[in-house]
């Protein structure tokens, strides 16, 4: 009843009539407006109206050609080339050449994981498989081996087959292609995982390949981010992610450089579970969670703390290079943050790059982030090609929320505006000044001295008052130790027990009409 007089106009699931009853009862006992029932139901049935209004629009008309190329398209745009390293001999994995002899390894290859589990699921028009759209695009011959099992429950003699298959594979191919990930019975709608590892026999099946060959290619499937302990003896790391059901085909059109992959992370790969914020906090006692980590997740917390981590926000890599050249910003004249940088592609094949724009305030009056992505922007570069990119940070997206006086501000400052190609990857710094709202925070008796000091009116009303107390205790500092600041040990003290040291200059009835005088925005005819 209160979640439909907030506005909840739809139950999911439902609840076989049980709660209809308590709406209807409510209604006839007068502790629900009728009006409010009215307004729900009459937005459901809006609703109706306008699927059924659509899906006869659109009857005959759905290019499933058409929007299966859309998909591939956002596939391959989604995909992050985490890591391209040299391997022996010079050059790169990928593009992986398709004339190479290909042993693609994993049974995700086969079987893709291309959506969530649960109530997320949907039934694709078509599904594309990785392994029939490498086999497509190589020249060579592409021999398979599933590696593991995606079933429950697999005895030791089977896992332990399809490794050393998955072993012949590797040992008689130029590179091999590993497809790695979670299964839909690790992440799912109504559970959280237990750890951030991909699963021991995949790990085992890594290892075992290699140990035949370093030449391999990972290829991750996964609905959110997993540790990568293998980072540093695997040259190639693709981010595939959950891509849809085109997704097998976008990740051929990746690994062999019919599309130069753009994607950038829009989270942090940390090293282990125990780096993360929510680590000591999630998932709570007794169906509770305290969430500590306030304002510092992400990468908000990994730099706070200098955490070192796999890979950082904004993070992917391309199968070209960009340099970034003549950054600047400034303040227009709505009050917003106006960035431009030429970006140019320095290298051999077209490409896109995602610029992202960073803010910080270093001497702010309140706990921020060392940084905070503001704006990104995506450009599309042939080679050799320069183009000035313009990105906006808009001034409300500066705002913290000040509890005092319950609304946001923007606090004044001079703000560095960092350009980069991640959140660890800085290529430029530059500094722009900023206005700040104007705030008069109202005075009490348990305001600081710094607080009433910077009110435009109890600030000098109080200066007098200040300079009178220090004199008299100038017996205090002689017992404080060398070098304290006395006038920034006095910036926390409470207003209301100003009058305990301050004696005859500030009683305590001067302190209560000095409170009150300020609070109704009036300055007194003479000094307090």
């Amino acid at each position: 009843m209160k979640g439909l007089a907030a506005g909840m106009d739809l139950e999911m699931p439902s609840s076989n009539g049980r709660t209809d009853a308590q709406l209807v009862a409510a209604v006839r006992d007068g502790s629900l407006d009728e009006s409010a029932l009215d307004v729900a139901a009459g937005r459901v049935i809006d609703l109706v109206r306008k699927v059924q209004a659509d899906a006869g629009a659109i009857t005959g008309l759905l290019d499933i050609d058409a929007h299966h190329a859309l998909a591939r398209e956002a596939a391959g745009r989604s995909i992050v080339l985490l890591q391209n390293a040299p391997v022996a001999g010079g050059g790169s994995l990928l593009q992986l050449r398709r004339d190479a002899r290909l042993a693609v390894i994993g049974a995700f290859a086969e079987k893709p994981r291309y959506q969530g589990a649960g109530s997320s699921m949907i039934n694709p028009t078509r599904l594309d498989a990785a392994l029939d759209a490498i086999r497509d695009a190589a020249t060579d011959d592409v021999t398979y081996a599933p590696g593991f099992s995606l079933a429950v429950g697999v005895d030791e003699a089977e896992t332990a087959a399809l490794r050393e298959a998955a072993v012949a594979a590797a040992s008689g191919a130029d590179i091999a292609v590993l497809f790695l990930g979670l299964p839909a019975r690790l992440e799912s709608e109504g559970f959280d995982r237990e750890d951030i590892d991909l699963p021991a026999d995949q790990l085992a099946v890594l290892d075992a390949v290699l140990a035949v060959t370093e030449n391999v290619v990972v290829v991750l499937s996964n609905g959110g981010v997993v540790a990568l302990p293998f980072a540093e003896r695997v040259p190639a790391i693709v981010e595939a992610w959950l891509l849809g059901q085109a997704g097998g085909s976008a990740t051929a059109d990746v690994l062999f450089g019919d599309v130069t992959p753009s994607g950038k992370l829009t989270e942090t790969i940390p090293l282990r579970l125990s780096d993360t914020p929510a680590y000591l906090d999630f998932p709570g006692e007794f169906g509770h969670v305290r969430y500590g980590e306030g304002l510092f997740v992400g990468y908000r917390w990994y730099d706070a703390r200098g955490l070192e981590v796999a890979f950082p926000l904004g993070h992917g890599l391309s199968y070209t290079t960009f340099a970034y050249a003549d950054a600047a910003a400034s303040v227009t004249a709505d009050g917003d943050i106006e960035v431009r940088v030429t970006v140019t592609n320095t290298g051999g094949v077209a490409g896109r790059e995602v610029v992202q724009v960073y803010t910080g305030l270093a001497d702010s009056r309140v706990q921020r982030p060392e940084r905070e992505l503001k704006a990104f922007a995506s450009v599309a570069l042939e080679p050799g090609e320069a183009r000035e990119v313009v990105l906006t940070v808009r001034r409300e997206d500066l705002a913290y929320w000040d509890i005092r006086v319950g609304r946001w501000v923007v606090e004044g400052g001079e703000y560095a505006v960092e350009v980069a190609a991640s959140s660890r990857d800085i290529r430029a710094t530059v500094s722009v000044p900023v206005d700040g709202d104007a705030v008069t925070v109202p005075l009490s008796a348990e305001s600081s001295l710094g607080e009433v000091m910077a009110h435009p009116i109890a600030g000098p009303v109080v200066q007098a008052t200040i300079a009178q107390m220090m004199q008299g205790m100038e017996g205090v500092e002689s017992i404080m130790p060398e070098g304290v600041d006395m006038t920034k040990m006095m910036d926390s003290f409470p207003l209301g027990r100003v009058s305990m040291m301050a004696g005859d200059a500030a009683s305590p009835e001067m302190i209560e009409g000095l409170i009150a005088m300020a609070n109704a925005g009036s300055a007194p005819a003479s000094g307090a």
